[in-house]
């Protein structure tokens, strides 16, 4: 099991700091102009520019020139709720493409993985890039969609340490996670999870609420496949044979659960 993200140190990069799990290190391979460069062992890496908003009406207009991927809410920050946007791309391999502004900087992080390692690289690559910290109160100038208001910055309720606490902010924002789900919404749904953990208990929640959410709306677009990733995302690495076969079996039980939802 990894660190929690308020455990693992943090590192300073130019202007920004994050929250570097072990096992993460400086990328060499990388190209040239990142202002952060991190891959683990595996082919698992995150990548993050900082950019000019130029004439840009919103942070929209600009990750419409970075991916064709239709742009999603989410939130990353410290000490504050910094809103931004993310997008993913279909196809091999997997990409999250982020982007965060303050004070007409923007931040654009990608992280990337094999389509068979996603599971289980690219839940920490999005929490780090969501731990980024621009020092202060980011203050933002661009709206998050053209026609809107410039997103307000508020400070960050302070995070759980122990598994009992863990649990039970889980289990006070399920239903909205669920309703979220329900409503297609599925970037705002993990984003609000996983900013209260980012590890097995987040992943649990929203394996939960995935299958929640299915039962209530069995053939809702995308729905079964998102749900299918988070059941198989709920498990930790084994650590013995007999842990092995308990996941396996497990797994097997949950998948078949949302099959039977589904009629597949």
């Amino acid at each position: 099991m990894a660190v929690p993200v308020n455990g693992w140190p943090r590192r300073q990069f130019g202007d920004i700091s994050l929250a570097i799990p072990p096992g993460l290190m400086e990328d060499d391979e990388a190209p040239p102009g990142c202002l952060v460069a991190l891959t683990a062992l595996a082919p698992a890496t995150l990548r993050i520019r900082k950019i000019g908003i130029g004439a840009a009406t919103s942070l929209a207009d600009i990750l419409s020139g970075l991916t064709e991927a239709p742009p999603q809410r989410d939130q990353a920050g410290q000490g504050h709720v910094w809103p931004g946007l993310r997008a993913e791309p279909q196809g091999a391999p997997c990409r999250m493409h982020f982007l965060f502004e303050s004070g007409g900087a923007a931040y654009h992080g990608l992280a990337e993985a094999p389509a068979d390692l996603w599971a289980d690289y690219g839940i920490f690559l999005e929490a780090v890039m969501r731990s980024i910290d621009p020092g202060g109160t980011p203050s933002p100038r661009l709206p998050l969609f053209t026609g809107q208001g410039v997103p307000d910055v508020t400070e960050r309720a302070p995070v759980a340490d122990t598994v009992e606490d863990i649990r039970r902010r889980l289990d006070e924002v399920s239903g909205e996670a669920v309703a979220l789900i329900v409503a297609l919404r599925f970037g705002e749904a993990e984003a609000l999870v996983r900013h209260i953990d980012a590890d097995i208990y987040g992943a649990n929640a929203l394996a939960g609420a995935y299958e929640a959410a299915l039962e209530q709306s069995p053939e809702a677009p995308g729905l079964f496949d998102r749900a299918l990733y988070w059941a198989r995302s709920a498990f930790p690495d084994p650590h013995t044979p007999l842990e092995a076969e308990q996941y396996d079996s497990a797994l097997k039980a949950s998948e078949a659960r949302l099959r039977k939802i589904t009629g597949r």
